[in-house]
């Protein structure tokens, strides 16, 4: 397959295109080189920058925690005595507000004491949230909030609000369900050191945060001190400042197992869920939620995506869907939360919360209180280590040990269905997932929702989720419901009413954002963990902290910086803040696109004079390419050195001048071998046989004398004919030289052919011999018959002499008609028929002697001897076939008549050949030494200078009229160099002197044969004239024939004369 030649350019596009490589490759260098430094440096300005800020945080954080913690140790030393004036309050409140000026960020002071008295002093100004979340004014300082019983034993919470002075704006009583006592804050009466709570929501105006709280010695009180996560959230935001969110760095304040404390990433992603149809409401229902005090509902900690608190804050598919029941009823829900599932159903049964949502009904839980309708349904599924067999039966477990968090109430159930599989409970997911991880059990069982979504947010594990089990989800109910005390039956109507009026839309939105949407990816605002596995990975690998890490988070690189924050609680947390790679880049991307910028603008301004350096290097070369091309024309005289100052193009140009000298010589070396190969080929030809003799060297003489006197003629249709070049008179002369070197191939016996029995030897004598024969057959016969008839002999010896007279003369007629000198009339050949019908008897078997080959020519029958034969035959013998077809490329034009056989050497057919010595089939072979040079120099690689040698030397036996051999050319077809050498060659046949097979001719008549055959269109008449009339003859004649044959030639008989 030929290679595609590759596009080529110019050396001055080549020259200025290497100067601007080289010269973008330098700007390219040094703009890596500044983004490289430039990228390092800001990665330095980036850890400088949040190992700043991850300072200032943590020593905000353990500020906090050590103000809260202090001032916790502080007031428990205050005796109970002040909190018992209830009558005045004011004093503890103005002490409890000493405390927060100098804290400004904890959110307010409380005491209780074991009879569920409370009081608490908010600082309004701890977080923007808390004004939202109450009905303080602008002017308000301080919220200052009492739980208590009356004279009448009834519940009472006092709010008031106050200026900075304490002076009381507003204050608000209301009925009070809430019970200090049985919050998880107070349950610290063996501690000795201040207790920090997990995050949860505050029961007054539900705001998150967490609880420092330490028993007061030697009482039965708890002094607490609240910090909001706000706050903290704030703190990060103002610390880690960015031009816009998409730029914004994420901060988490974590502990070690990853589970959030706090973060600037807890916004929900935005999924609007579509508005409710009105809730037709009779006035007896909207009477009935008026009056309704706010109900306290139980929120999960850790039951995402359905239930649980993220910092606090209620979070989850359900919580959703109380919102909108919230919405539509105009019912109020407090969520509790920051207790276990165990705790909330207690707190359930004791009064403390109102509403236990996301329980299942069944036996267990058929007696706990009235159901409202469905609030949505969980098929179960299995969890188990990875590369497990896919299940989708409950009972194909049996045997093995299954886990399940504690508190399901279905657990009874399955224990009598399933009495084969073993069911472990955990009090957590973490501690159920390690029991799976090291194969304590073989299973876990839970929704299918909370299973995914747990197993997108196991880092170190890898656990394969199974489809939803068949048999428990058809033999258990999968719903989940409402709750209520029968107290509170009244509400169940509108409740349901409520939950049946959530349309498709709304649960197809709550699916897609709770359920769907971030399966297998983590996010802060979906999860109480953090999104990275990298970061608890960090926080087990302590080399790993206080420095800047990259990472591929989410595919995504990320730069991680984590550090420890101290507690004065004794709880070890860490501070992460992740930045994506591309704020670091920010940095320096405009530096490094104004150098971009910079370096094109002065490349561009380079350009033109990249263009001009490069022409002491182009212009030489350009004119070394004129010398080149000096080479290609052979214009070996014109070529000169070409001057350049650079070295390598002066060495360059020496070379080109001395390549052309060298080329010069070589090509007219190869030339003279080639002419003396030509010559040397044709004097083959000539010495192949007397017949040819010095054809082929005299034929190039007179074409070249006849050439010269046309190219001299200045009148008539030759005055514009000129040989372009020597070259083109090579090309004439080679032609010449190889006119006839398709004789090569012609057989001797063929070219020598000087009678018409003549083979490879002359048969006349063969014939002769019979001649002989029948001569002593005659003389035998004749003696016979006279020993038989002595009386006889005078007749019988006239008989005698008689026959043997029409012998001699039958041979002598023979033997002239096989020289060919005459034309053979009709009567000479029926005379030869007659003497070949004579016979004589031959006595031996003609089969013996011969070759394979003559054996193989006979196809006729043998015949015994003596037997009669013809004096002359035509036998199939002397019949030489073709050995297949003969067929011509068509490219070569050849146009002649094939004769059907070969050879045939038949005795008869050959003597009476009409004219000349020469058969059909002899005249063919002859003839076809043109058609076999056609053959040879078509197949020669002639260069261009030389490519009309085949032509030329083809078309010297063509004729004007078209009669000629071997394409039956006309005088159309036939260009001026080829007529002289028809001329030519005709000239030198008639008149050459060394051929042994005739007798030379006087140039008179060859003249005279030559102006007849001119005139009958055999060649062109114009030019046989100016043959004549330049002397070209005569001095042919002069230097290559005998004296002898020059004789006077009369020119005008034949100049001014056309007939």
């Amino acid at each position: 397959m030929q290679r595609k030649q590759r596009k080529k350019i110019s050396i001055r596009i080549t020259v200025s295109g290497m100067f601007i490589i080289a010269t973008f490759l330098t700007a390219s260098v040094a703009i890596f080189l500044q983004y490289h430094f430039a990228k390092e440096l800001s990665k330095e300005h980036i850890f400088s920058r949040y190992n700043r800020t991850a300072a200032t945080i943590t020593e905000y954080i353990n500020k906090l925690d050590y103000d809260a913690s202090y001032t916790v140790e502080l007031f428990a030393k205050i005796s109970e005595q002040h909190f018992e004036a209830t009558d005045d309050i004011f004093p503890l409140a103005e002490l409890f507000a000493e405390a927060l000026r100098a804290n400004n960020n904890m959110y307010s002071i409380y005491v209780a004491n074991e009879k569920d008295e409370f009081f608490q002093l908010v600082n309004l100004d701890a977080s923007i949230l808390i004004r939202d979340k109450t009905d303080a004014i602008a002017q308000d300082r301080w919220a200052m909030v009492t739980h208590l019983y009356d004279e009448a034993g009834n519940r009472i919470k006092k709010s008031y609000f106050l200026n900075d002075d304490f002076t009381i704006r507003d204050t608000k009583v209301e009925p009070s369900d809430y019970y200090p006592t049985k919050r998880p804050w107070y349950k610290v009466q063996n501690n000795k050191t201040p207790t920090k709570t997990e995050p949860y929501l505050f029961h007054n105006w539900q705001v998150t945060g967490q609880t420092y709280s330490l028993p007061i010695e030697g009482r039965k009180a708890v002094i607490g001190v609240d910090i909001v996560l706000s706050s903290l959230a704030a703190n990060f935001s103002e610390n880690i400042k960015v031009n816009n969110k998409d730029e914004a760095a994420e901060v988490y304040l974590y502990s070690e197992n990853g589970e959030i404390v706090a973060s600037n990433q807890t916004l929900e992603a935005e999924n609007i869920i579509p508005s409710s149809k009105p809730l037709a409401l009779t006035d007896k229902q909207r009477q009935l939620i008026e009056s309704t005090q706010p109900l306290k509902v139980s929120n999960e900690n850790d039951w995402a995506p359905i239930d649980f608190t993220l910092a606090g804050e209620p979070k989850g598919y359900v919580i959703d869907l109380l919102n909108i029941i919230a919405n539509n009823t105009g019912l109020e829900f407090e969520y509790i939360n920051g207790r276990s599932w165990g705790e909330l159903v207690s707190d359930y049964q004791n009064g403390s919360i109102d509403i236990l949502q996301s329980i299942q009904k069944n036996s267990s839980t058929q007696d706990v209180g009235v159901f409202t309708e469905p609030l949505y349904q969980l098929p179960f599924s299995l969890v188990t280590q990875a590369n497990t067999k896919t299940t989708e039966s409950f009972e194909n477990l049996a045997g093995k040990k299954v886990g399940m968090l504690a508190g399901w109430s279905i657990i009874p159930d399955l224990n009598r269905t399933f009495p084969n599989v073993q069911i472990v409970t955990f009090p957590s997911f973490h501690l159920a997932f390690d029991a799976l991880e090291n194969g304590d059990v073989d299973a876990v069982l839970e929704s299918d929702a909370i299973i995914k979504h747990k197993v997108s947010q196991s880092f170190d594990h890898s656990f394969q989720v199974h489809p939803p089990l068949r048999d428990i989800n058809q033999q258990f109910s999968n719903q989940f419901y409402m709750v209520l005390k029968q107290a509170d039956s009244a509400l169940l109507p509108i409740l349901n009413q409520a939950i049946t009026n959530i349309s498709t839309e709304q649960r197809t939105a709550l699916s897609q954002k709770w359920l769907e949407a971030e399966f297998g990816k983590p996010s802060a605002a979906f999860s109480a963990m953090v999104p990275y596995k990298k970061l608890v990975q960090v926080a087990n690998n302590k080399s790993e902290l206080d420095k800047l890490i990259y990472a591929e988070i989410g595919g995504k690189p990320q730069y991680l910086y984590v550090t420890t924050v101290g507690s004065a609680s004794g709880i070890q947390e860490y501070f992460a803040v992740v930045v994506s790679e591309k704020i670091v880049l920010n940095r320096v991307k405009d530096r490094v696109q104004t150098s971009i910028a910079i370096t094109v603008g002065i490349m561009l301004l380079l350009l033109p004079l990249a263009w001009v350096f490069g022409s002491p290097i182009v212009r030489p070369i350009n004119l070394l390419r004129e010398e080149t091309l000096k080479i290609q024309a052979r214009q070996y005289d014109q070529l000169k050195l070409i001057d350049s100052p650079i070295k390598e193009i002066w060495d360059l140009s020496t070379a080109v001048h001395a390549l052309g000298i060298k080329i010069q010589v070589h090509e007219k070396t190869q030339q003279d071998l080639i002419e003396a190969i030509i010559k040397l080929i044709a004097e083959a030809i000539d010495d192949k046989s007397p017949y040819t003799a010095g054809h082929c060297n005299r034929v190039p003489e007179l074409g070249i004398m006849l050439s010269e006197a046309v190219e001299a003629c200045d009148s008539g249709k030759f005055k514009t004919f000129k040989f372009a070049n020597d070259d083109e008179r090579r090309e004439f002369r080679i032609a010449a030289w190889l006119h006839d070197c398709g004789k090569i191939t012609t057989p001797e016996h063929i070219i020598d052919k000087g009678s018409k029995l003549e083979a490879n030897y002359n048969r006349i004598h063969e014939v002769r011999m019979r001649f002989e024969v029948l001569w002593r057959d005659a003389e035998i016969d004749m003696l016979k018959q006279l020993m038989q008839s002595p009386d006889e002999e005078p007749q019988l010896r006239q008989k005698l002499a008689v026959l043997q007279q029409a012998l001699k003369d039958d041979f002598e007629f023979i033997a002239t008609a096989n020289v060919g000198g005459e034309f053979m009339s009709d009567e000479k050949i029926e005379r030869i028929k007659q003497i070949a019908e004579q016979t004589w008897t031959r006595q031996f078997d003609d089969r013996l002697g011969l070759s394979p080959q003559d054996e193989l020519a006979i196809t006729r029958p043998s015949t015994p001897v003596p037997t009669k034969e013809k004096l002359l035959q035509d036998r199939d013998d002397h019949i030489t076939p073709r050995t297949g077809p003969l067929e011509y490329d068509p490219a070569l034009n050849i146009n002649v008549k094939v004769p059907d056989h070969q050879y045939n050497l038949g005795e008869v057919y050959n003597l009476t050949i009409r004219r000349g010595t020469l058969t059909e089939e002899d005249r063919f072979k002859i003839n076809e030494h043109m058609i076999s040079g056609i053959k040879m120099l078509e197949r020669l690689p002639f260069p261009s200078e030389l490519s009309r040698v085949p032509r030329y030397a083809s078309t010297h036996h063509e004729t004007l009229k078209g009669t000629g051999y071997p394409r039956k050319l006309t005088g159309d077809d036939l260009s001026i160099p080829e007529r002289i050498l028809v001329i030519s060659d005709i000239f030198e046949a008639l008149t050459a002197s060394d051929r042994p097979y005739k007798k030379a001719k006087p140039i008179s008549v060859a003249v005279d044969i030559m102006y007849k055959m001119a005139l009958d269109d055999h060649f062109d008449m114009d030019l046989f004239k100016l043959f004549l009339s330049s002397g070209t003859y005569l001095r042919y004649a002069e230097t290559y024939l005998p004296e002898s044959q020059i004789d006077e030639v009369e020119l005008s008989k034949y100049i001014h004369k056309h007939s």
